[in-house]
């Protein structure tokens, strides 16, 4: 049984002219080695096709777009197998729904990217100043909360944007995300551009945000179209693409984000161009896009509505030797998987592939923004069958532990413009989180989020309990610390940002953590998430106890040096 979008393939976003593209970079590339281009002019070609300079010199990270997270069981054996051949036997899974591939030689990249391609994927847009990957609920098409599957939707976007001339040379980095309902799961209220699902009269459409975003300043999106037919999907995109374009900042990279045009013009000036430009690309631009989108539950009896009555995404449980989730169709449950910090060793990756072809009816794996993957349309009676083949990865995806509970950027390990080493901080906590003794209802209420730097690729800022890499200077040496921030969120209520609570150095954090997560299991209301549980007890508490372990940290606590400084790159995401 399929879902109404993919049949787990990622290949729908796939630009026109990709092998052409792949052989003027293979030269262009083989001149570079050659010393007939300078680095700055190759980095110009090579940063669009997804290929990012690590921290140690000569070694490169590519990353892979999976529009809406969704790859094939054989595009995910490839991926293994290009990440045994060429990479460091590890895959990244990002908070983009991509896949990353880390320490390739520069010399290789051109015969990764062929190898993409033969498999249905591309690494092109996955970086620079590009239309990003798009992103979808990993639930969408299975989750009983929905109103329809906006998988579709986002693959068209994927497939469309890329082919506009303009798209990969914008000011700045765009990114779309996709929610099937107002739970938003995809985050797209805090989005360059964000399309959450409605019904209206029977009928499939989107309410749509503009303007939001991560990172040194966030901002949530603001309402662009209050709802809008879902065949006006690829129409908008451009609209607001062309807007980008032409409005934004060309010369201060710092402020060339879509969210400072509305900054600096106002939600309702830009509202106004939009409508122009949006009649004005009517006839010459995207056309109108036209497929099924059957709606679910409610919305199909003509109800319409925002999909606000069952939990999204489904929650879990064990079942079959693995955790599962229902999915709305009978028979049939999506299994999460939770690699630590969204690293899956090569070989496993292999193996999930194959595990994906025999077991899930779609036939392939999703990405999500949480750093985890998700086995959907496999059969309650096959669980104990795939929970025997998970059991035989050397990567544990389904025994629960508090490393899950964390989202982390690649940070200092390999990231150039990285503070902090955020894994290992993730890591530190996840231990003294285990050795506490905090039980896992607390853990499953509780969401960490870790940036090694300010640009939020861990989307620190929408975390529940948010940490921020910066450096301090104590006793003249650098040193590891956090900026610590709460109550962040993202749902039907639209984007909340997390407060500003303090700072600590990285070397007392496990201790904050383990005290924070300890005096949310004794004082939590039945149910309560950490962010509503923090929205209730009010800041000053939390204060309290970050300024207790700080003065801790200044008394003696062994702070650990900072990482060497790196030459600034555009961020992993």
């Amino acid at each position: 049984m399929r879902s109404s979008g993919a049949d787990g393939r990622g290949d729908e976003g796939i630009p026109p002219g990709l092998a052409e593209g792949i052989e003027e970079y293979a030269l262009q590339t083989r001149r570079f080695l050659a010393g007939d281009i300078a680095a700055d002019a190759f980095k110009a070609m090579r940063v669009p096709r997804g290929v990012y300079e690590q921290r140690r010199d000569g070694t490169f990270m590519l990353r892979v777009r999976l529009p809406g997270g969704a790859m094939s069981g054989g595009q995910m054996r490839e991926l293994g197998a290009l990440g045994l051949e060429f990479g460091n036997g590890l895959l990244h899974v990002t908070t983009r729904q991509d896949i990353q591939l880390h320490d390739l030689s520069i010399r290789y990249t051109p015969a990764v990217m062929r190898r993409l391609m033969a498999a249905g994927l591309t690494s092109v847009g996955a970086c620079g100043d590009t239309v990003r990957n798009v992103t979808a609920c990993a639930y969408a098409g299975v989750c009983p909360a929905e109103i329809f599957d906006v998988t579709p939707c986002a693959q068209a976007a994927a497939a469309h944007l890329p082919s506009l001339a303009f798209s990969s040379r914008l000011p700045r980095k765009f990114k779309i995300a996709f929610s099937g309902c107002s739970a938003d799961c995809a985050l797209a209220g805090a989005a360059d551009l964000g399309f959450i699902a409605e019904a209206r009269g029977g009928a499939p459409g989107f309410r749509v945000m503009a303007g939001g975003g991560m990172g040194a300043h966030s901002r949530p999106a603001d309402p662009l179209l209050e709802w809008s037919p879902a065949e006006n999907i690829l129409r908008t995109a451009e609209a607001v693409l062309r807007l980008f374009d032409r409005l934004g900042d060309r010369e201060n990279r710092r402020r060339a984000r879509l969210r400072f045009v509305l900054e600096r013009i106002g939600a309702d000036a830009f509202r106004g161009l939009f409508a122009g430009e949006a009649e004005a690309v009517a006839p010459v631009g995207a056309p109108a896009w036209r497929r099924p989108l059957p709606l679910v539950g409610g919305a199909a009896g003509g109800a319409g509505g925002r999909g606000e009555a069952a939990p999204a995404p489904p929650p879990s449980a064990w079942l079959g030797g693995v955790r599962a989730a229902p999915q709305r169709q009978p028979g049939y449950v999506a299994v999460p998987l939770h690699p630590p910090l969204g690293l899956l060793t090569s070989a496993d990756a292999a193996r999930l592939g194959a595990l994906a072809s025999r077991f899930s009816g779609e036939g392939g794996v999703r990405a999500t923004i949480a750093q985890k993957l998700l086995l959907r349309f496999v059969k309650e009676e096959e669980l104990p069958a795939l929970a025997a083949g998970l059991a035989g990865l050397d990567t544990d995806l389904i025994a629960p532990g508090p490393i899950e509970r964390f989202v982390a950027c690649a940070g200092a390990d390999t990231c150039r413009i990285g503070i902090c080493l955020s894994r290992d901080a993730a890591r530190a906590c996840a231990d003294a989180l285990r050795k506490s003794g905090v039980r896992r209802g607390a853990l499953d209420a509780m969401r960490f989020h870790i940036n090694g730097c300010p640009n939020s690729c861990g989307h620190e800022p929408l975390g529940p309990i948010g940490f921020r890499g910066v450096a301090r200077r104590v006793g003249g040496r650098a040193v590891q610390a956090y900026l610590i921030t709460l109550g962040g969120r993202c749902d039907a209520a639209g984007a909340a940002f997390g407060a500003p609570a303090g700072e600590l150095p990285a070397a007392a954090l496990p201790a904050f953590v383990s005290e924070l997560a300890a005096g949310f299991e004794a004082g939590r209301a039945p149910g309560e998430s950490f962010a509503d549980y923090y929205g209730r007890v009010g800041m000053p508490r939390f204060e309290a106890i970050i300024s207790r372990h700080a003065a801790a940290a200044r008394d003696g606590l062994p702070l650990g040096d900072g990482p060497p400084a790196g030459r600034k790159q555009g961020g992993e995401e």
